[in-house]
């Protein structure tokens, strides 16, 4: 079974839907596939600091949550 997701994870989820952003709107912001997006934020996968950053900012959530 894969991770669960995290509290950076639920923080974006949240976002995503107060903005009214999908994972499409994601990954056309950060040039990131869907299901790659998909997965970092359910928290099936790690990936490096750079990503979540990108992710981060386009949600405008707070990086710090996601360490």
């Amino acid at each position: 079974m894969g991770k669960s997701i995290t509290p950076w994870g639920r923080k974006c989820k949240a976002q995503m839907a107060m903005m009214g952003k999908t994972l499409a709107d994601l990954s056309q912001e950060t040039n990131l596939s869907v299901t790659y997006i998909s997965s970092i934020i359910n928290g099936r996968i790690v990936v490096p600091d750079k990503t979540v950053q990108l992710i981060s900012n386009a949600l405008e959530v707070d990086v710090t949550a996601a360490q």
